[in-house]
């Protein structure tokens, strides 16, 4: 019995030189990442104990001021995670069910929307648009009610999913319904101070500016920061509250994560279990183009990895598969096609056409050119934006990723079409939602930053 406390202690000090190894070469690979241009903060965490917790480049370049830990960062769609806990904490205490109707909430939601359930929001099932205009547009809570109400389904609700960001809105409409407060206050008060989280929000943490990380556009342009840009008095305006928007650091995100996905401090375990399973690995993930955020929970590696990106220069693939590789974590640029989908095929002639005009008139940066693609190829719907709102839109991808450079297009039968693109500010997808048979009309284009 006198030899075990030496061999314990020699595990102890073996295990303690194995994870200081493993912290340096993360070190080192994020390193090299940010003389390509990588800036942001990275926390890693093995089997309980943080490996990593660095910022790298510059919160802010005009002055100098490094990404630390403590910079706040946006945490982009990771806000989705917020509304439905507060969703599930009000089917909790028995103010909804998840298989209300929203005409409950609404009740002059037409025929055709009126059976759309709660869940069917949650789940990206209920049919909506994926969005209903820019996200500092001045939409009102009832404008974008009213928006949606209108809008042709793109589905049969339930039918099948496709990502929605107003869903996530009249999902905050009604927490805002519920609570009579406001979606930034109800998550301060029933999300964040229960757990001691203040630097987590919109406004209410009143950050100071020089907490904040800007954003840059691959081509080096100040982006400012989400308090910088246009929004109502009490948060967000409505196209991005509930769905995007907020701001956190990355120690905030992992105390939030850890109690949901560890405890029952936020909801019931058989209520989270519903949409947070702590068994199943999990990445959740947010971008604008422009910054980037990623939390990833593996509970059979018992690894915790959490990424904020402040510009597009290094794509987040590269940026997670840097970390990934060094804790011998799968690849997620190596793992195939989205779950549920099968391969691609090639697109026919007709949307390659299309597709091929389309990235001409962006490269252009020519207004008269995008607008002529628009009219000539994008379907014509009641909700959709108008032409000069698509052609400034588009001006503004051109903005931020330079010419693009199309390496190959994949058509789904059960889904958009990919198109695969390279610029100066990295890989990207674009997600083209187009009629896959003659008029061969486009309806939506969704970029993804980062894409394969």
């Amino acid at each position: 019995m006198r030899f075990l406390l030496p061999l314990l202690a020699s595990a102890a000090l073996a295990s303690t030189t194995h994870a200081q190894d493993v912290s340096a070469r993360i070190d080192s690979a994020l390193t090299a990442l940010q003389k390509e241009g990588f800036s942001g903060v990275v926390r890693v965490e093995k089997d309980g104990a943080v490996l990593l917790e660095k910022g790298y480049g510059l919160a802010d370049r005009s002055t100098g001021r490094a990404m630390t830990p403590a910079t706040v960062v946006q945490i982009g769609s990771n806000t989705k995670d917020f509304t439905a806990v507060a969703v599930l904490q009000l089917k909790d205490r028995g103010l909804l069910a998840l298989t209300d109707p929203i005409s409950k909430y609404f009740p002059g939601a037409p025929a055709d929307k009126k059976g759309i359930t709660i869940q069917q929001l949650l789940d990206h099932s209920a049919g909506l648009p994926e969005y209903a205009g820019g996200d500092y547009d001045p939409a009102t809570r009832q404008q974008i009610i009213d928006a949606m109400m209108k809008a042709p389904l793109r589905f049969t609700p339930g039918a099948k999913s496709l990502y929605s960001n107003p869903g996530f809105s009249l999902l905050a409409a009604i927490i805002e319904q519920l609570t009579g407060k406001t979606y930034d206050a109800y998550v301060r008060d029933a999300i964040l101070a229960p757990l001691g989280l203040r630097k987590t929000g919109f406004l209410f943490p009143n950050f100071a500016s020089d907490e904040l990380a800007h954003g840059y556009f691959a081509t080096g342009k100040d982006n400012g920061t989400m308090l910088s840009r246009a929004h109502a008095a009490d948060g967000p305006y409505w196209n991005l509250r509930g769905n995007g928007g907020m701001l956190s650091t990355v120690e905030d995100m992992h105390a939030f994560y850890s109690a949901l996905f560890e405890g029952e401090r936020l909801l019931r375990a058989e209520t989270r279990d519903l949409r947070f399973d702590p068994r199943q690995p999990v990445g959740l993930a947010g971008s604008d183009g422009i910054d980037f955020f990623l939390y990833e929970r593996d509970p059979i590696a018992h690894t915790e990895i959490i990424i904020a990106a402040n510009n597009p220069t290094v794509r987040p693939p590269r940026i997670r598969g840097a970390v990934a590789g060094i804790l011998g974590l799968p690849n997620a640029e190596m793992d195939g096609p989205p779950e549920g989908r099968e391969g691609g095929h090639p697109a026919p002639a007709p949307i390659l056409s299309a597709v091929s005009e389309l990235v001409a008139a962006l490269n252009s940066a020519d207004d008269t050119k995008i607008a002529a693609v628009i009219r000539d190829h994008f379907a014509v719907e009641p909700d959709a934006p108008s032409v000069a709102v698509r052609t400034e839109r588009f001006k503004g991808l051109h903005e931020r990723f330079g010419d693009f450079v199309v390496t190959s297009v994949e058509a789904f039968d059960s889904g958009p079409v990919d198109v695969h693109v390279s610029s100066k500010g990295g890989n990207a997808t674009l997600k083209v939602q187009v009629d896959l048979k003659a008029p061969w009309k486009i309806h939506s284009i969704q970029l993804l930053a980062g894409g394969d």
